[in-house]
């Protein structure tokens, strides 16, 4: 009937097996997006708690891009020349 202890890891490890900085699995775990098991003041991590996080990390593009993507059209722009109006002259014009 002895269970052996499930593995712990650091916040380090943890960060190092996920490939991101340990900022990122803090921001993570304070979001609620990450589970963690607190031993005293530390913050351990089971490979399982990775595992789940990684699964929720699944993403699928809502509309996938096409297989061969067409040349965009483009249309030749329009110059639209501006008249410069002295300030003077708006304010005369206004009031």
């Amino acid at each position: 009937m002895n269970n052996p202890a499930p593995t712990l890891l650091t916040e380090t490890e943890a960060a190092q097996r996920l490939h991101v900085c340990e900022r990122t699995l803090r921001k993570a775990r304070q979001a609620g997006r990450l589970h963690f098991v607190k031993l005293g003041r530390r913050i351990c991590y089971t490979p399982a708690d990775l595992a789940a996080f990684i699964d929720n990390q699944r993403q699928c593009a809502a509309n996938p891009a096409p297989a061969t993507n067409p040349a965009p059209k483009t249309q030749p722009r329009v110059r639209r020349r501006g008249e410069v109006v002295p300030f003077s002259q708006r304010r005369r014009e206004q009031g």
